[in-house]
């Protein structure tokens, strides 16, 4: 892969090509096995990369799976430019699907079988009963696809996948079994049988998976799902979808809000011009979407343009497009507006305004649409919702976390009211559809760094511990060390690091090696490699009875070179990232002229990798190194551009056990101007103050906070993101993180100093283990703090646990959830 996966689409891939495994080993054991796999993925989790990296292991390999040599995946769907979409979408994320082997399926395709180790891409016209390429005995062709689609499962079944893309499409009710999908996915007698392995993909997979339930109960259906959380992390969404529209009882307030729309793409493209130059890279151009109605007239269009160029100074009519169904250029008020294809326009940046009706919905990525005026309806929300969901993606595929506002998208709904408004900020947090997972505010207001408290609090902010939490853990801390080390030299920070890494796993090894020497095992387990046990049992043919036969016996005889190498091959799975290889080389110059046996070399090298203490050994060796640069280069890489350094959060992330990151304080974001104002915030409105819609304890700590007259400044600690102050604790499966609500900064004799103060409930079903959490924190960090106290009201009062104290955090390390009361009342101090 050319990009670097986030965890989830790690995690995915491999989950998913083990399902596909799986489910081609059990068909290949018996032709009545069928299985469907179903992936749901939410809008802009990157489906297309994920399916990309699946097939990429699925024919090349990876760490964890060898290679299929006889894999072949069809790709359906009911949209040729969704194809296409994908297509080139893959051809940028993979570094090994070349166009050869991405092959589209046209007028003149004729094949008896899919080839092995090719996309077939077809969208279902092309099996239409009136389709050509749907019959075969004619004067143009020998075959026709469902000819090619029966052959291939015949012979190649196990090996072969279907996926369907979109799956919620082609799946109506029980009247209609006779869709092309239905018929790709069951079979039709005497024509095709039905496909061995289904995958869909959708952001709404239950219509697909209903579908295949009434359709063939035999066949065995597993679900993946992508976590909502984990996408909203992967900074790939915008983090905020902002929405303005008229006031009640205001009307036709169309070309205003188009005027103010452009004056917020003007304003989004300072905003990156000022980034770019402070980083170094391009400046995104954005794009203004204006979506009408289906039948708009020519005045109605007239009028639109009419407000865009009148506000955009220098605006031309070649940086307008169109996308309408009729794919021609329209005339309109001394304008001429062009077609273009919309998978076109995000590569073409002078494109600057674009538009559209509803046929961009689809089949359209542009992460430079970042502002749009809808003046469809209420009734048409399920297009414009499908039009939000494709203006989500990031422009740079990451989150900006110095200017937040960069991480937002701005919607201009003319036709809309309050309650309107209220109805799709209310399904996008539910995800009702395929909505995607993305914040909705109403009422935006920018705040920036507060000129009103001490300057240095910013820095000190930045200079707390804060931790990045382990992912769940799929990929080797050997393929993790490998990438950094790779990061490393290409960043000009460790020059010679890849040169490092091997010397320091082949020292691991060496020493691996000898401790079996000197146990006296390695021989042995060289014995073992280097020979193959055979039983030799005999039939009843000649004799007369079970007595007359000989009893089974047992030889051995030596593994000749190829089984040596099959050893060999698995350890190179088994110490990725040419490891093993560079083990092997160094066996091999270690061996005298008359000693020269590369054969021996690999099975000494398959020895140490089939033996999983040794292995566990590396891999421990290259978590602590990765540690150690982390540690050692902390302040280099920091200083590298936001580009580069989000290269290195993956690497963060793949650590078996939490490790110190930076906490990177915003310049600017948006929040919605929403419960009571408060002072002295980091952040805050050009007035000073900071909204924010506290509830219960949390009203009262601030109010005795900001009462305090040492008190210079507090933050609202996020949740999540890199501007949060994150602390480990132990989950239930997996490591996880909480995010203490104040963070406080109080005059001290020792100048100012940060306290951490989190309103603790301890009805929470976690609560005892994120206070144990806490408390390992503070007995890591307690030097650095003023005060850390986790705070509860019990009958009225509120009581604060001073995690400073050794008795107090003693006191936590021994508690149950459902002591976490009693613990306040016992060890809690009156808070004030």
């Amino acid at each position: 892969m050319r990009y670097i996966l986030k965890d989830y689409q790690f995690a995915a891939t491999n989950e998913i090509v083990k399902a596909l495994r799986r489910a081609g080993k059990d068909f290949e054991d018996d032709p009545n096995n069928l299985w469907s796999i179903a992936l749901s993925a939410p809008t802009g989790a990157g489906k297309t990369v994920i399916a990309t990296s699946v097939i990429e292991t699925l024919f090349d390999g990876s760490g964890s799976f060898s290679a299929d040599p006889l894999a072949t995946v069809l790709w359906v769907t009911d949209d040729p430019a969704l194809n296409e979409q994908t297509k080139r979408n893959m051809l940028q994320a993979s570094s090994n699907l070349g166009p050869s082997r991405l092959i589209t399926i046209d007028a003149g395709f004729d094949e008896e079988q899919f080839q092995p180790l090719r996309v077939y891409f077809l969208n279902i016209q092309k099996l239409a009963r009136s389709n050509p390429l749907s019959r075969s005995n004619t004067n143009l062709r020998t075959y026709s696809l469902w000819e090619t689609i029966s052959n291939t499962i015949r012979d190649n079944g196990a090996h072969f996948y279907v996926v369907i893309d979109e799956a919620h499409r082609g799946m109506k009710q029980e009247s209609d079994r006779t869709t092309i999908v239905s018929r790709i996915i069951n079979g039709q007698p005497g024509i095709n049988p039905p496909a061995p392995v289904v995958w869909g993909i959708s952001a709404t997979p239950e219509r697909f998976i209903q579908a295949i339930g009434r359709w063939n109960h035999q066949r065995s259906t597993k679900s993946l799902v992508v976590p909502l959380e984990d996408v909203r992390a992967s900074g790939l969404l915008k983090d905020k979808i902002i929405l303005d529209n008229p006031a009640a009882g205001q009307v036709e307030g169309d070309t205003t809000l188009t005027r103010a729309a452009v004056i917020q793409t003007l304003h989004f493209e300072e905003s990156w011009r000022n980034y770019a130059q402070a980083q170094g890279e391009p400046p995104v151009m954005p794009v203004l979407v204006v979506q009408v109605p289906n039948k708009p007239t020519d005045a109605e269009i007239g009028e639109l343009l009419s407000a865009i160029f009148d506000s955009w100074r220098g605006l031309k009519d070649e940086n307008v497009v169109n996308t309408f169904g009729e794919h021609t250029a329209i005339s309109v008020a001394g304008h001429t507006i062009n077609y273009m294809k919309p998978q076109d326009i995000q590569d073409d940046v002078s494109v600057r305004v674009v538009l559209c009706k509803d046929a961009i919905s689809t089949g359209w990525d542009c992460p430079r649409a970042e502002v749009l005026v809808s003046l469809r309806s209420a009734a048409d929300y399920t297009y414009i919702a499908q039009l939000i969901g494709r203006m989500v993606r990031t422009p740079l595929a990451r989150r900006i976390p110095t200017d937040q506002t960069l991480n937002d998208v701005h919607c201009y709904l003319p036709k809309f009211n309050k309650q309107q408004v209220k109805d799709i900020v209310d399904r996008f947090a539910e995800g009702r559809n395929d909505e995607p997972p993305v914040e909705v505010i109403t009422d935006p207001l920018v705040l920036e760094r507060n000129e009103n408290v001490p300057g240095e609090l910013m820095d000190l902010v930045q200079s707390l511990p804060t931790y990045v939490v382990p992912g769940r853990i799929y990929r080797t801390q050997i393929s993790r060390l490998h990438t950094l080390a790779t990061l490393l030299t290409g960043d000009h920070v460790v020059e010679d690091a890849i040169a490092q890494v091997r010397i320091y796993l082949n020292g691991v090894l060496t020493a691996q090696r000898a401790r079996l020497e000197a146990e006296g095992t390695f021989q042995a387990d060289l014995a073992r490699v280097r020979s193959l046990k055979i039983e030799r049992s005999y039939s009843l043919l000649a004799a007369e009875s079970m007595n007359d036969l000989p009893p089974i016996v047992s030889y051995e005889m030596d593994r000749d070179d190829n089984n040596i190498e099959d050893l060999y091959k698995v350890a190179k799975r088994k110490l990725p990232e040419g490891v093993a290889t560079n083990y092997w080389n160094e066996v091999i110059n270690s061996q005298t002229d008359d000693e020269y046996d590369p054969t021996e070399a690999k099975a000494i090298t398959a020895v140490l990798a089939l033996n999983p203490e040794v292995v566990e050994a590396v891999e421990a060796a290259a978590e602590q190194l990765v540690r150690t640069w982390l540690r050692e280069y902390q302040r280099s890489i920091s200083k590298l551009p936001d580009a580069r350094k989000v290269a290195y959060e993956p690497v963060k992330r793949e650590t078996r056990s939490p490790e110190l990151t930076d906490l990177v304080l915003p310049g600017s974001m948006v929040v919605s101007d929403r419960g009571r104002r408060w002072e002295k915030h980091l952040l805050s409105a050009e007035d000073g103050t900071f909204p924010c819609a506290l509830k219960g304890w949390e009203v009262k700590v601030l109010e005795r906070e900001l009462a305090d007259a040492d008190l210079v400044g507090w933050y609202r600690n996020p949740t999540g993101g890199n501007a949060s102050l994150r602390i480990p604790y132990k989950g239930t499966e997996f490591d996880r993180a909480m995010y203490p609500d104040f963070i406080l900064f109080h005059t001290t004799d020792d100048g100012i100093r940060p306290s951490i103060v989190d309103p603790h409930g301890f009805h929470l079903s976690d609560a005892a283990t994120k206070l144990k959490g806490l408390a390992a924190y503070a007995s890591d960090h307690f030097g650095q703090f003023h005060r850390i106290e986790a705070v509860a009201e019990v009958e009225g009062r509120l009581l604060a646990l001073d995690l400073r104290s050794d008795a107090v955090r003693e006191a936590i390390a021994n508690v149950k959830d459902s002591g976490v009361k009693e613990l306040f009342v016992r060890h809690g101090g009156d808070y004030s």
